[in-house]
């Protein structure tokens, strides 16, 4: 098997993940003071690398975040790891922090980033569809925080605990108005009457890589896309629900606290696009790059 995380990439050199290792003044740890990626690796390329990038740079402009490295150096790097771990089918965490700074919230702006590039295995993704529980975790409808990666993941982290104490696989998460928003890793889509529908960004939804393909998938198959707040009451009248991610693509949800959901013939037709999706891009990418 692949160890995908011998080496990291920080701060301009690769080196042994055991000997990588950040100053104690790092706002990143302190306060969460950073933005991350989580990008599928398959066949040594990275998947969609370009929108996951377009956030980044987004999310970097909301919080004043000077980027260290611009998007074609990033890339450069990232190869040079993967081809380093000897791991071309894996995950990688792209993480930038504001870096070392003095004590307390403010910032200078003068600050030197931290970047990490790490690389980890694909966590087994069992073909079983996933339970979800309705959590009592929320978040304000329209907070731009929402829309970006932030290193600050308090949120998600107690909805998955949640989750697990009500032996769930994950937790939905609830926004100010009462609507459903994500999981604690995953954007959500149900299917009623031949309609595709997933909560709009400004309800406080992460604008997900993978959200933005299925989105684009589902019109490809001539499947009607619809953007709404979604009531929990909603989701227990869908045909269908489904969560989508960079790590586990498009997955089926059966059950959502004591309503289950039956096998769609449309999840299926958006999984194997999804498949194809990949595919094609790993082609792509090696035949723009002489690979």
């Amino acid at each position: 098997m692949e160890q995908a995380n011998s080496y990291n990439y920080l701060n301009g050199k690769i080196i042994l993940s055991k000997k990588a290792s950040i100053l104690t003044n790092d706002r990143g740890f302190l306060y969460g003071d950073g933005l991350y990626e989580t990008i599928r690796i398959h066949q040594g390329k990275p998947f969609l690398w370009k929108w996951h990038m377009t956030r980044l740079i987004a999310g970097a402009e909301i919080i004043g975040l000077k980027l260290p490295l611009t998007s074609s150096k990033l890339l450069e790097e990232l190869k040079n790891l993967i081809q380093k771990n000897n791991s071309s089918n894996c995950i990688a965490r792209l993480t930038i922090t504001r870096g070392p700074g003095e004590r307390g919230y403010d910032f200078t702006g003068d600050e030197t980033p931290t970047s990490l590039v790490s690389l980890h295995e694909i966590p087994p993704i069992e073909k079983k569809a996933i339970s979800l529980s309705i959590t009592n975790i929320r978040v304000a409808t329209g907070d731009i925080l929402t829309t970006i990666k932030s290193n600050n993941k308090l949120g998600s982290i107690m909805a998955k605990r949640f989750a697990k104490e009500k032996n769930t696989d994950d937790g939905l998460i609830i926004n100010s108005d009462g609507n459903i928003t994500e999981t604690s890793s995953a954007n959500i889509f149900y299917i009623k009457d031949g309609i595709l529908r997933t909560p709009p960004i400004n309800d406080g939804v992460l604008p997900g890589v993978t959200r933005r393909l299925t989105l684009g998938l589902a019109s490809s198959l001539g499947l009607a896309v619809k953007e709404e707040s979604i009531a929990p009451k909603k989701l227990e009248q869908a045909n269908a629900i489904f969560v989508t991610s960079a790590v586990a693509g498009i997955r089926n949800v059966r059950q959502i606290e004591d309503t289950k959901f039956p096998k769609n013939q449309l999840v299926n037709q958006l999984q194997k696009a999804y498949n194809e999706e990949l595919s094609k891009h790993t082609t792509l990418a090696a035949k723009s790059t002489g690979s």
